[in-house]
Order: structure tokens, then sequence, then C-alpha cells
């Protein structure tokens, strides 16, 4: 008996020594600098994506998509808005953009998307709010924040081309008898609230309508920094802008709007 343990225990030591050394020699245990098969490969260097590869295309269109048209793009840094102009105003602007309950009869542009939920687009594509907060309207001290360019998309209405340009292009600004300086817009953020009793959060943006100020407004989530815009009735639409679509029987024209981090 003792010599049948002993030659059990021999022939188990050979198979564990075999298993040894097949793991041992296994690809996965091969150093990093062991040759490929394919020489030619092998002095190749690896090469970047290229950026027009449907593997980068596919990433640059991936979005995050919000209830009223809104989309934000990580990869690209830029959000989208579906919009409508409401070309029929020729009164002076105190808002550029407003949500449902807003003050449309002042305002060159409206949207169903909410401004809690632009601000989280604009928070996906790395801007930041201002971390100090003006307060009320007209306040005589800059609003602070991210700079935000802004462009409009539509089809041309001569055309019939989409064309893209700043939005300023379709503002007037009446203290400077000029289109208004293209500087974009200030990321305030606006004022958001925790209500324990509501067990939600409060947008103020929201619960007036107001979006996008022209003359300032604290509330809103992105607000105007040039000089003149703490006066009212400075700005108003320009309606001679080149190639922009007119209301037809009386329904507004769909645009775009474009929002992206201020080039530096």
């Amino acid at each position: 008996m003792k010599l049948r343990a002993l030659g059990l225990y021999v022939v188990a030591l050979l198979v564990l020594g075999a298993c040894s050394n097949v793991t041992a020699n296994s690809p996965a245990n091969q150093p990093a600098s062991a040759p490929v098969s394919n020489t030619e490969e092998a002095d190749q260097p690896a090469q970047p994506a290229r950026p027009d590869t449907p593997a980068t295309a596919q990433k640059e269109s991936e979005y995050v998509a919000f209830e009223g048209g809104l989309r934000a793009y990580p990869e690209r840094r830029v959000v989208e808005m579906d919009a409508w102009l409401l070309g029929s105003q020729t009164r002076p602007l105190e808002y550029l953009l407003v949500s449902p309950g807003g003050n449309t009869h002042e305002s060159l542009f409206a949207t169903s998307a909410s401004g809690l939920h632009l601000k989280r687009a604009l928070e996906i594509i790395l801007l930041h709010e201002g971390k100090v907060k003006r307060s009320g309207r007209g306040y005589l001290d800059k609003p602070l924040g991210d700079r935000v360019k802004l462009s409009v998309r539509f089809t041309h209405a001569k055309t019939g081309e989409t064309t893209t340009v700043p939005v300023e292009k379709w503002l007037w600004d009446h203290q400077n008898k000029g289109h208004p300086k293209e500087v974009g817009f200030i990321f305030t953020g606006g004022f958001e609230q925790y209500r324990p009793d509501l067990n939600r959060s409060l947008f103020e943006a929201d619960m007036k309508g107001n979006l996008i100020g022209m003359w300032r407004d604290s509330a809103c989530v992105l607000d105007n920094d040039r000089d003149d815009a703490y006066l009212p009735d400075i700005y108003s639409p320009y309606p001679e802008a080149d190639g922009i679509p007119q209301a037809v029987r009386g329904v507004s024209p769909p645009v775009t709007l474009i929002f992206e981090p201020w080039p530096t």
C-alpha cells in the first residue's frame, strides 16, 4: 500500500509540472515585447483614429436629449435647441428667448424646452455658471459666468439653403445704431432653490418663463453683459437680416439655436 501511495504521489507531481509549463508558455504570459507573426505590422507605429472614421463620427453624433427639442452633444461641446422665430415682433426686446408662460410679446424666440434643462445641457458641455449672482432687473454690475456663443440655424428665405449666423445679425442696437457686438451671452445659471416642503427644486427662470435676457434679468439662465444692457428698450429685432424667414399664415418659422463655449 505504501508503494502504491508513493506512485500516485509521483504521478500527481508530474501532472502539476506539465500544467505549470503550459500556463507559463501561454500567450497571456508572454512578455510585452513578444514578436508578432506579421513583421510589417510590428514595424508600424500605432495610428490615432482619424477624425472622419465611423467610430469618431458616431461618438460626435451622440447626444443627451431633453424634452422640448433640446440636445447636448458632449463630444462636440454643442447644445442645440428647437425654437420658433417670433417674426412679427417689432417692439423693443426685453428677452431673447422665452419658454411657455414667458413674455412672448417682448422676445425674439420661443421654445418648449425648460430653462432648467437648458442649464443642465450647458453643464454637460462643461460650461460653468457664475458663482456670484446679481439680483433684479436692469442691474448695473455685469453678470458673471462662462461666455456662450449663440448662433441661429435656419432655412434661408431666398436660397432655401440651411444657413447659420450669429444671433446678433438678427438684432439691432438703438444706442449704437448697428448690430450688437458679437460677444455672445453670459451663463449666469439663474436661481435654483430646493423646497423641502415640496420635495423638489424651483427654478426661477421656469416660474417666469424667461430664459435669456436682453435687458438684464438675474432670473434668466443666460444674461446680457454688453455695456448698455442695464437700460431698457435698447435692442429690437432686425427684420432686414439677410434671408430671415417669415411667418406663413401666422405660423412662426422654426429655427435651431446653437450654444457653444466662446472661442478662446
